[in-house]
């Protein structure tokens, strides 16, 4: 009886160093992804790349072989004919010369624009000045231009799903890009969601039970933890945010704040499962995390109620998850 309760602790500890640590990379894990990102005035990038490369300047050269995305923001951005992208580009600029070998959908954004490009994907073009589509240009899918004037199309250049112009406006072309953006981020934001969710239940299944126990007994104190940090922290990141040299602490701390709202809402998910599922909040955690889910999500579609809903849901997990956290770190 005497070990007992040491042994429940490192118990405890254990479980909220495992939640703590899996904070930690859902916030760091991209920064020590595979690939290139850089930014400064004049940027050069050849050879083979091993993943994704991200490139902001004010002249931008790609020739390189690319295993994953292509995404580039600057004035002058030219891409040699050697280039090949495993993925999507999404290339926005002034003046655009474009070539290069892309596995999948391609954007292109900038005042006048020049590809000459091959791809089995759609590729579309928003431009207030000239586009030009050069001898070497096959694009397997449809070609969409928004520019004021028709494209100029080389005799030789071929697409199989044909071009269609539209006589719009470069926000035209952004907000359908935002449409596919919007998708995509859902897409994996779901799937982030889902995979947290097993990692809470299969690693720090005590912790969780323990955070949701902690809404249904005291959702007051959870819901005054949630909306201190909710407030504080964007406070404290705003000031942090005055001077340059706080500018990254201010954006971790976000960040942070972003990661911790994502695990408490799995942790309301799970409250309002266990609930549900059995009236004491007995459920299997992975049980009580879908049910809390799918019955959340359901919610969230209700008039007028539903953001609230899903505000409430988030703050009350932020709030157990944070005393929760603050309480094992303080036991002896």
């Amino acid at each position: 009886m005497v070990e007992a309760r040491p042994a429940r602790q490192r118990q405890e500890n254990l479980e909220v160093r495992t939640v703590l640590i899996l904070l930690l990379w859902l916030v760091c894990g991209p920064a020590f992804a595979e690939g290139i990102t850089r930014a400064g005035p004049s940027i050069d990038v050849q050879g083979i790349v091993e993943g994704d490369v991200a490139l902001a300047g004010g002249s931008l050269y790609v020739e390189a072989e690319i295993a994953g995305d292509l995404v580039l923001a600057g004035g002058a951005i030219g891409i040699g004919a050697a280039t090949k992208v495993s993925r999507n580009a999404y290339i926005f600029g002034h003046t655009l010369s474009i070539a290069g070998d892309y596995a999948q959908r391609v954007w292109l954004t900038g005042d006048a624009v020049v590809a000459d490009i091959a791809t089995r994907g759609d590729v579309k073009i928003a431009a207030s000045g000239p586009v030009r589509l050069g001898p070497h240009t096959k694009i397997g899918g449809t070609l969409t231009i928004w520019s004021p004037e028709p494209p100029i199309v080389d005799g030789t250049a071929q697409v199989a799903g044909g071009i269609v112009h539209n006589p719009g406006s470069i926000a035209d072309a952004l907000e359908a890009l935002m449409g596919i953006v919007g998708r995509i981020l859902h897409w994996v934001f779901w799937f982030a969601i889902g995979f947290v969710a097993l990692g809470l239940a299969l690693l720090a299944p005590g912790f969780t039970h323990e955070c949701a126990t902690m809404i249904r007994a005291q959702p007051f104190a959870a819901l005054f933890w949630g909306i201190g940090l909710g407030v504080g922290v964007p406070f404290a990141a705003l000031l942090a945010g005055f001077t340059l040299v706080g500018l990254p602490l201010a954006a971790t701390l976000i960040l942070m704040l972003v990661c911790a709202a994502g695990l408490g809402f799995l942790i309301s998910s799970a409250a309002l499962g266990g609930l549900i599922a059995s009236g004491t909040g007995r459920a299997p955690l992975l049980i009580a995390l879908a049910i809390g889910l799918a019955a959340l999500l359901a919610s969230s579609h209700i008039p007028m109620a539903g953001g609230w809903i899903i505000a409430l849901a988030y703050l009350l997990g932020l709030g157990a998850f944070a005393r929760e956290t603050t309480r094992r770190m303080r036991a002896p």
